[in-house]
């Protein structure tokens, strides 16, 4: 089946294991994504990605640096642009 609809196997179990643990990815992500659009919201959206970058690192300057690649794809994955 994971053939037929071309997706990996180890895909498929990530995604139907009901006891799967979230990486430490997974919550980074999380935390940054809500930093992002309280954000986007307090502004109207109208940062780009380099000016929310600078933002996001301003105020969670206790994380390690995040890098403009990592709110684009957050950026993108919530539709905000």
């Amino acid at each position: 089946m994971c053939r037929w609809a071309k997706i990996a196997r180890s895909a498929y179990y990530k995604h139907f294991d009901p006891q799967r643990q979230s990486s430490q990815r997974d919550e980074r992500d999380k935390r940054i994504e809500a930093k992002i659009i309280e954000i986007a919201q307090s502004n109207n959206s109208l940062f780009g990605t380099e000016k929310m970058t600078m933002a996001v690192n301003r105020q969670m300057h206790d994380e390690k640096p995040i890098y403009h690649k990592t709110v684009y794809r957050l950026m993108c994955i919530n539709g905000i642009s």
